[in-house]
């Protein structure tokens, strides 16, 4: 795929109403990994990249930035023409920080713009985790947040459950899952695969705290930082569906990139979830591995 000339790139999470403060409003945003995911390949990134770094068991999305980044170093580029690269030290893990690093004064056709964190109105998280989340969220698909994760929102609204699905549909004609993880997953064929077994998604962690952080009143940073926070409101999500669907069971699939602080977060969320759990660990290469698939589909199957 010819890829798109863009030149106001996201680098991790940044909350949406602190880039609308920080943005034109004439400005095409787009989250890199996004970006990446519709235009480039992964595999030639994280081979790049792990030769930039030199070392191979590294978190893969680290690689992928690394690749990518060393990529566009390599090019004759403007400075009136130069990539800006947004990013929040806050939210943005150490081991991309550390990469960025690498590469921040050193190339004029780069333009790192690091925002800072503020909010006068937040909510406390507790004012948050009312259960309602996924029922209010469902459609919210045009949203500035949204769109500059086109990619991501395109492939996950063929596998979006709505509650109108739910009402309409025969138990049984679908199995449901419950989507968690505070990075945006990286298997290109994800949604896809689940398609192909009548797999709906009630709920999807990454995208409501995208959608939230439309609104300092509504995004609160522990929906992405505190995994204890953030078990609260998964809690309160399934047992809202358990309380208006009783007629449905969900697992819970929890997708991160391996040799990174989210697999701590992995274990204790497989010990505390008190639900169905399937980790999916993205281990690089772009899409489902074959172990992946088999994986997947034997957790799918012992979803009543």
């Amino acid at each position: 795929m010819q890829a798109k000339n863009i030149n106001n790139l996201i680098i991790s999470f940044v909350p949406a109403f602190l880039l609308n403060e920080f943005s034109e409003k004439a400005e095409t945003r787009r989250d890199l990994f996004d970006f990446i995911m519709q235009n480039y390949s992964h595999y030639d990134l994280e081979n790049s990249g792990e030769q930039f770094l030199q070392c191979a068991n590294i978190n893969p999305m680290v690689k992928i930035l690394a690749g990518f980044l060393s990529t566009l170093t390599g090019k004759n580029i403007s400075i009136e023409n130069s990539i800006k690269l947004s990013y929040s030290p806050k939210f943005t893990p150490r081991d991309m920080l550390a990469c960025i690093e690498n590469f921040i004064g050193h190339d004029n056709s780069l333009n790192f713009n690091p925002i800072e964190y503020k909010s006068s109105g937040a909510r406390k998280t507790s004012d948050c985790q009312n259960g309602k989340a996924a029922f209010q969220f469902a459609d919210s698909f045009q949203l500035d947040s949204m769109t500059s994760h086109s990619y991501l929102t395109d492939k996950f609204k063929k596998v979006l459950c709505r509650t109108a699905d739910i009402q309409q549909k025969p138990a049984g004609k679908y199995k449901y899952v419950i989507l968690i993880g505070s990075t945006a997953p990286l298997f290109k064929d994800l949604f896809e695969y689940l398609n192909t077994m009548n797999v709906k998604i009630l709920y999807f962690e990454y995208i409501d705290a995208l959608i939230r952080s439309e609104s300092e009143n509504l995004f609160s940073p522990e929906f992405i930082l505190n995994i204890t926070a953030r078990l609260t409101n998964i809690k309160n999500i399934i047992g809202s569906y358990k309380n208006n669907f009783p007629q449905i069971n969900a697992g819970v699939i929890h997708t991160f990139p391996k040799f990174s602080h989210y697999e701590i977060e992995d274990h204790f969320f497989c010990k505390n979830i008190g639900e169905k759990y399937l980790p999916l660990e993205y281990a690089g290469g772009e899409k489902l591995s074959e172990r992946d698939k088999i994986r997947l589909e034997a957790f799918i199957k012992i979803i009543n």
